[in-house]
Protein backbone atom coordinates (compact mmCIF):
# COMPACT_ATOMS: atom_id res chain seq x y z
CA UNK A 1 0.00 0.00 0.00
CA UNK A 2 1.67 3.06 -0.90
CA UNK A 3 -1.59 5.55 -0.02
CA UNK A 4 -3.86 5.72 2.91
CA UNK A 5 -6.52 8.19 4.27
CA UNK A 6 -7.34 8.59 7.90
CA UNK A 7 -10.67 10.32 8.71
CA UNK A 8 -10.40 12.02 11.72
CA UNK A 9 -12.87 14.60 11.85
CA UNK A 10 -12.91 15.88 15.62
CA UNK A 11 -12.52 18.43 18.15
CA UNK A 12 -8.54 19.13 19.32
CA UNK A 13 -8.30 17.22 22.49
CA UNK A 14 -9.81 13.55 20.20
CA UNK A 15 -7.40 14.81 17.70
CA UNK A 16 -4.53 14.92 19.38
CA UNK A 17 -5.62 11.74 21.25
CA UNK A 18 -5.25 9.59 17.82
CA UNK A 19 -1.36 10.63 17.30
CA UNK A 20 -0.22 7.31 18.86
CA UNK A 21 -2.49 5.79 16.11
CA UNK A 22 -0.38 7.86 13.36
CA UNK A 23 2.72 7.20 15.19
CA UNK A 24 2.19 3.07 14.71
CA UNK A 25 1.11 3.62 10.74
CA UNK A 26 4.08 6.04 9.98
CA UNK A 27 6.33 3.58 12.48
CA UNK A 28 4.94 0.61 10.41
CA UNK A 29 5.02 1.86 7.02
CA UNK A 30 7.19 4.88 6.74
CA UNK A 31 7.25 5.19 2.84
CA UNK A 32 3.06 5.00 2.83
CA UNK A 33 1.67 8.76 1.84
CA UNK A 34 -0.46 9.31 5.08
CA UNK A 35 -3.45 11.89 4.57
CA UNK A 36 -5.67 12.78 7.02
CA UNK A 37 -9.48 14.60 6.52
CA UNK A 38 -10.14 16.95 9.37
CA UNK A 39 -11.91 20.33 10.32
CA UNK A 40 -10.68 23.11 9.06
CA UNK A 41 -9.85 24.95 12.37
CA UNK A 42 -7.08 21.87 12.92
CA UNK A 43 -5.84 21.67 9.50
CA UNK A 44 -2.36 23.79 10.53
CA UNK A 45 -2.04 21.16 13.28
CA UNK A 46 -2.71 18.45 11.62
CA UNK A 47 -0.12 19.62 9.13
CA UNK A 48 2.64 19.98 11.88
CA UNK A 49 1.98 16.26 13.09
CA UNK A 50 5.48 14.30 12.15
CA UNK A 51 3.03 11.19 11.06
CA UNK A 52 1.11 13.03 8.53
CA UNK A 53 2.13 13.91 4.96
CA UNK A 54 -1.27 16.00 4.32
CA UNK A 55 -4.25 17.50 5.49
CA UNK A 56 -7.67 17.48 3.76
CA UNK A 57 -9.83 20.15 5.45
CA UNK A 58 -12.92 19.78 5.53
CA UNK A 59 -14.44 21.92 2.85
CA UNK A 60 -17.99 22.00 4.19
CA UNK A 61 -18.72 21.01 0.39
CA UNK A 62 -19.31 17.38 0.56
CA UNK A 63 -19.40 16.96 -3.54
CA UNK A 64 -16.15 18.81 -3.62
CA UNK A 65 -14.56 16.94 -1.10
CA UNK A 66 -15.75 13.00 -2.49
CA UNK A 67 -14.15 14.27 -5.95
CA UNK A 68 -10.79 15.53 -4.26
CA UNK A 69 -11.00 12.07 -2.10
CA UNK A 70 -11.21 10.13 -5.77
CA UNK A 71 -8.67 12.05 -7.37
CA UNK A 72 -5.64 10.92 -4.58
CA UNK A 73 -6.63 7.01 -5.81
CA UNK A 74 -5.85 5.87 -2.28
CA UNK A 75 -5.25 1.95 -1.60
CA UNK A 76 -7.17 2.23 1.87
CA UNK A 77 -9.42 4.90 3.90
CA UNK A 78 -9.51 4.17 7.78
CA UNK A 79 -12.41 5.58 9.17
CA UNK A 80 -11.35 6.85 12.82
CA UNK A 81 -14.67 8.91 13.33
CA UNK A 82 -17.01 7.18 12.02
CA UNK A 83 -20.62 9.44 10.93
CA UNK A 84 -22.68 8.23 8.36
CA UNK A 85 -21.99 11.67 6.88
CA UNK A 86 -18.43 10.18 5.75
CA UNK A 87 -20.35 7.05 4.48
CA UNK A 88 -21.54 9.23 1.84
CA UNK A 89 -18.91 10.99 0.75
CA UNK A 90 -17.13 7.83 0.51
CA UNK A 91 -19.57 5.23 -0.78
CA UNK A 92 -19.24 6.05 -4.81
CA UNK A 93 -15.56 6.70 -4.53
CA UNK A 94 -13.23 3.46 -5.46
CA UNK A 95 -10.90 2.42 -2.29
CA UNK A 96 -9.97 -1.02 -2.61
CA UNK A 97 -9.76 -1.47 1.54
CA UNK A 98 -12.19 0.86 3.78
CA UNK A 99 -11.54 -0.10 7.28
CA UNK A 100 -14.14 1.42 10.20
CA UNK A 101 -15.06 0.97 13.88
CA UNK A 102 -17.49 -1.42 15.16
CA UNK A 103 -19.46 1.62 16.32
CA UNK A 104 -23.49 2.56 15.60
CA UNK A 105 -25.43 0.43 13.19
CA UNK A 106 -23.80 1.70 9.55
CA UNK A 107 -20.48 -0.16 10.72
CA UNK A 108 -22.47 -2.76 8.70
CA UNK A 109 -22.53 -0.65 5.63
CA UNK A 110 -18.35 -1.52 5.32
CA UNK A 111 -16.34 -5.09 4.85
CA UNK A 112 -14.19 -4.30 6.96
CA UNK A 113 -15.16 -3.41 10.85
CA UNK A 114 -12.55 -3.50 13.99
CA UNK A 115 -13.15 -3.72 17.37
CA UNK A 116 -12.10 -0.39 19.31
CA UNK A 117 -12.95 -1.47 22.62
CA UNK A 118 -9.81 -0.66 25.11
CA UNK A 119 -9.79 -2.23 28.32
CA UNK A 120 -10.69 -0.84 31.86
CA UNK A 121 -8.27 1.57 32.90
CA UNK A 122 -6.45 1.99 29.23
CA UNK A 123 -7.05 5.95 28.30
CA UNK A 124 -9.49 6.50 25.12
CA UNK A 125 -6.77 7.08 23.00
CA UNK A 126 -6.12 3.30 22.56
CA UNK A 127 -9.40 2.79 20.54
CA UNK A 128 -7.79 4.71 17.58
CA UNK A 129 -4.55 2.46 17.83
CA UNK A 130 -6.74 -1.12 18.10
CA UNK A 131 -8.17 0.23 14.69
CA UNK A 132 -4.64 0.83 13.33
CA UNK A 133 -3.56 -2.37 14.74
CA UNK A 134 -6.33 -4.38 13.26
CA UNK A 135 -5.07 -2.56 9.88
CA UNK A 136 -1.68 -3.44 9.54
CA UNK A 137 -2.47 -6.91 11.06
CA UNK A 138 -4.76 -7.48 8.36
CA UNK A 139 -2.00 -6.61 6.15
CA UNK A 140 1.05 -8.75 7.39
CA UNK A 141 2.71 -5.36 8.90
CA UNK A 142 4.15 -5.82 12.21
CA UNK A 143 3.33 -3.66 15.25
CA UNK A 144 5.70 -0.89 16.37
CA UNK A 145 6.27 0.03 19.75
CA UNK A 146 5.25 3.25 21.27
CA UNK A 147 7.47 6.17 21.94
CA UNK A 148 7.43 8.18 25.29
CA UNK A 149 7.11 11.44 23.69
CA UNK A 150 5.00 11.91 20.60
CA UNK A 151 6.06 15.26 19.58
CA UNK A 152 9.46 16.40 19.90
CA UNK A 153 9.95 20.32 19.76
CA UNK A 154 13.18 20.39 22.43
CA UNK A 155 15.24 22.36 19.95
CA UNK A 156 12.69 25.25 19.90
CA UNK A 157 12.30 25.37 23.45
CA UNK A 158 14.63 27.95 24.57
CA UNK A 159 12.62 30.35 21.84
CA UNK A 160 9.42 29.86 23.63
CA UNK A 161 10.52 30.33 27.08
CA UNK A 162 12.34 33.60 26.01
CA UNK A 163 8.58 34.20 24.30
CA UNK A 164 6.92 33.74 27.78
CA UNK A 165 9.39 35.46 29.64
CA UNK A 166 10.94 33.01 31.54
CA UNK A 167 13.75 34.22 33.55
CA UNK A 168 16.85 32.63 34.97
CA UNK A 169 15.77 29.02 36.16
CA UNK A 170 12.17 29.91 37.10
CA UNK A 171 9.76 27.25 36.45
CA UNK A 172 6.80 28.13 33.94
CA UNK A 173 3.66 26.61 34.91
CA UNK A 174 1.04 27.04 32.57
CA UNK A 175 -2.70 27.18 33.55
CA UNK A 176 -5.70 26.92 31.11
CA UNK A 177 -9.23 28.40 33.14
CA UNK A 178 -11.95 27.12 31.43
CA UNK A 179 -13.02 23.83 31.00
CA UNK A 180 -13.60 20.82 28.15
CA UNK A 181 -17.05 19.32 27.48
CA UNK A 182 -15.97 16.22 30.12
CA UNK A 183 -15.54 18.33 33.06
CA UNK A 184 -16.88 21.22 35.24
CA UNK A 185 -15.16 24.38 35.84
CA UNK A 186 -12.67 25.13 38.29
CA UNK A 187 -13.16 28.45 40.49
CA UNK A 188 -11.26 31.65 39.34
CA UNK A 189 -11.01 31.75 43.70
CA UNK A 190 -9.46 28.03 43.83
CA UNK A 191 -7.10 28.47 40.86
CA UNK A 192 -5.79 31.65 42.59
CA UNK A 193 -5.80 29.78 46.07
CA UNK A 194 -4.19 27.10 44.30
CA UNK A 195 -1.51 29.24 42.59
CA UNK A 196 -0.65 31.25 45.84
CA UNK A 197 -0.04 27.90 47.78
CA UNK A 198 2.27 26.33 44.77
CA UNK A 199 3.84 29.69 44.63
CA UNK A 200 4.61 29.45 48.90
CA UNK A 201 5.51 25.66 48.29
CA UNK A 202 7.85 25.66 45.69
CA UNK A 203 11.01 25.72 46.14
CA UNK A 204 12.26 27.24 42.47
CA UNK A 205 11.07 30.15 41.32
CA UNK A 206 7.60 29.85 39.38
CA UNK A 207 6.20 31.60 36.51
CA UNK A 208 2.48 31.21 36.05
CA UNK A 209 1.11 31.95 32.88
CA UNK A 210 -2.43 32.07 32.09
CA UNK A 211 -3.15 30.89 28.50
CA UNK A 212 -7.03 30.86 27.48
CA UNK A 213 -9.33 31.22 24.45
CA UNK A 214 -11.45 33.43 23.15
CA UNK A 215 -13.94 34.27 25.86
CA UNK A 216 -11.59 32.39 28.61
CA UNK A 217 -9.57 35.76 28.48
CA UNK A 218 -12.06 37.23 31.19
CA UNK A 219 -11.45 33.97 33.37
CA UNK A 220 -7.91 34.74 33.12
CA UNK A 221 -8.32 38.18 33.67
CA UNK A 222 -9.78 38.02 36.94
CA UNK A 223 -7.68 34.84 37.89
CA UNK A 224 -4.84 37.82 37.85
CA UNK A 225 -7.03 40.39 39.34
CA UNK A 226 -6.78 38.02 42.80
CA UNK A 227 -3.67 37.91 42.69
CA UNK A 228 -2.64 41.53 41.82
CA UNK A 229 -1.63 41.94 45.79
CA UNK A 230 0.95 39.00 46.18
CA UNK A 231 4.64 38.38 45.12
CA UNK A 232 3.68 36.34 42.52
CA UNK A 233 4.57 36.20 38.75
CA UNK A 234 1.13 35.93 36.87
CA UNK A 235 0.99 36.89 33.25
CA UNK A 236 -1.37 36.25 30.07
CA UNK A 237 0.05 34.44 27.61
CA UNK A 238 1.04 36.29 24.96
CA UNK A 239 -1.64 35.59 21.65
CA UNK A 240 -0.21 33.15 18.35
CA UNK A 241 -1.73 33.68 15.15
CA UNK A 242 -2.22 29.81 14.76
CA UNK A 243 -2.97 26.89 16.71
CA UNK A 244 0.17 24.58 15.30
CA UNK A 245 2.45 27.64 17.06
CA UNK A 246 0.41 27.80 20.20
CA UNK A 247 0.93 23.46 20.12
CA UNK A 248 4.41 24.16 19.56
CA UNK A 249 4.92 26.67 22.37
CA UNK A 250 3.72 24.41 24.83
CA UNK A 251 6.84 23.21 24.82
CA UNK A 252 8.25 25.63 27.17
CA UNK A 253 6.26 24.46 30.20
CA UNK A 254 7.39 22.87 33.48
CA UNK A 255 3.88 21.87 33.73
CA UNK A 256 0.15 22.87 32.48
CA UNK A 257 -2.76 22.36 34.60
CA UNK A 258 -6.10 22.55 32.99
CA UNK A 259 -9.74 20.63 33.06
CA UNK A 260 -9.95 17.97 30.06
CA UNK A 261 -9.09 20.38 27.61
CA UNK A 262 -7.47 20.70 24.45
CA UNK A 263 -4.85 22.56 25.76
CA UNK A 264 -4.11 20.09 28.38
CA UNK A 265 -3.85 16.99 26.08
CA UNK A 266 -1.29 19.43 23.44
CA UNK A 267 0.87 19.27 26.51
CA UNK A 268 0.69 16.17 27.02
CA UNK A 269 2.40 15.61 23.15
CA UNK A 270 5.38 16.74 24.42
CA UNK A 271 5.26 14.99 27.55
CA UNK A 272 5.21 17.78 29.76
CA UNK A 273 4.07 17.63 33.22
CA UNK A 274 0.02 17.50 32.99
CA UNK A 275 -2.44 18.10 36.14
CA UNK A 276 -6.06 17.74 35.00
CA UNK A 277 -9.14 18.68 36.42
CA UNK A 278 -11.81 16.06 35.75
CA UNK A 279 -15.61 14.74 36.42
CA UNK A 280 -16.11 12.58 39.17
CA UNK A 281 -18.07 9.47 37.40
CA UNK A 282 -18.21 5.99 37.05
CA UNK A 283 -16.93 6.07 33.84
CA UNK A 284 -13.75 7.49 35.13
CA UNK A 285 -12.99 10.12 33.01
CA UNK A 286 -9.78 10.89 34.43
CA UNK A 287 -8.84 7.82 33.05
CA UNK A 288 -10.47 7.54 30.01
CA UNK A 289 -9.03 11.02 28.97
CA UNK A 290 -5.78 11.01 29.94
CA UNK A 291 -3.27 12.77 28.30
CA UNK A 292 -0.34 11.22 26.57
CA UNK A 293 2.60 12.11 29.22
CA UNK A 294 4.05 9.72 30.90
CA UNK A 295 2.02 8.37 33.51
CA UNK A 296 4.46 9.39 36.17
CA UNK A 297 4.37 12.66 35.14
CA UNK A 298 0.49 12.75 34.99
CA UNK A 299 -1.79 14.04 38.56
CA UNK A 300 -5.49 13.89 37.91
CA UNK A 301 -8.02 14.88 40.37
CA UNK A 302 -11.88 14.74 40.35
CA UNK A 303 -14.54 15.66 42.77
CA UNK A 304 -16.80 13.13 44.77
CA UNK A 305 -18.56 10.98 42.66
CA UNK A 306 -22.13 11.26 42.21
CA UNK A 307 -25.17 13.18 39.76
CA UNK A 308 -25.02 16.06 42.42
CA UNK A 309 -21.27 15.90 43.10
CA UNK A 310 -19.46 15.00 39.58
CA UNK A 311 -19.24 17.99 38.35
CA UNK A 312 -18.96 20.25 41.21
CA UNK A 313 -15.00 21.02 41.15
CA UNK A 314 -15.04 23.07 44.48
CA UNK A 315 -15.25 19.81 46.36
CA UNK A 316 -11.49 18.81 45.76
CA UNK A 317 -9.42 19.71 48.22
CA UNK A 318 -7.36 22.46 46.57
CA UNK A 319 -4.98 22.51 49.63
CA UNK A 320 -4.09 18.94 48.97
CA UNK A 321 -3.32 19.52 45.06
CA UNK A 322 -1.41 22.69 46.08
CA UNK A 323 1.10 20.56 48.26
CA UNK A 324 0.96 17.44 46.18
CA UNK A 325 1.76 19.73 42.55
CA UNK A 326 4.79 21.47 44.97
CA UNK A 327 6.05 18.44 46.07
CA UNK A 328 5.76 16.92 42.47
CA UNK A 329 7.76 20.22 41.02
CA UNK A 330 10.74 20.10 43.94
CA UNK A 331 10.99 16.56 43.03
CA UNK A 332 12.04 17.52 39.47
CA UNK A 333 14.28 20.84 40.61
Amino acid sequence: MKKILVIKHDKIGDFVLTWPAFYLLKKAMPDAIIDVFVAKVITPFAEACPYIDNAIADSGDDTAIAEHIAQQHYDAVIVAHSEMRMYKILKNIDIPYKLVPKHNWYQYLYKHRASTDYKKGEGCWRGSCMLIEYFLSHHGYPIPSLPKQYWDMSEHKPKWQQYYGQQADEKLIFIHPGTGGSSGSVAEADLAKMISHINRLTKSDCHFVLTYNGDELILAKNIQALLADQPIRVSLAKPLDSLRDFAESLVAADMFIAGSTGPLHIAGLHNVPTVGFYAGRRSAPHIRWQTLTESSKRLTYTPPIGKKTGRNMSLIDFDQVSQEIADFLNKSS
